[in-house]
């Protein structure tokens, strides 16, 4: 009985590790779509350049890497023409 209870104990552990993890992404789109709307209504208007600030305040982990892969792929050929 007790190894039955050790395996929930784990499994349980796991999931709560797990859904941590999805859950911390998701109040940073939540900032990033705050940051947005916080300058567009301040402003009245909203450029490449305030989009791009509030991305890499949020997700400044990943900036680099998405700013050269999307610079280097034109985006006439993303949807496949």
């Amino acid at each position: 009985m007790s190894m039955f209870l050790e395996v929930i104990g784990i499994v349980t552990a796991l999931s709560l590790i797990m859904a941590s993890a999805f859950v911390t992404p998701a109040f940073a789109l939540k900032r990033y779509f705050n940051c947005v709307t916080e300058i567009a209504n301040k402003s009245g208007k909203l450029s490449l350049a305030d989009v791009n600030s509030c991305y890499d305040k949020e997700f400044h982990s990943s900036s680099h890497a998405s700013s050269s892969s999307s610079s280097s792929a034109p985006t006439s050929h993303a949807n496949g023409k």
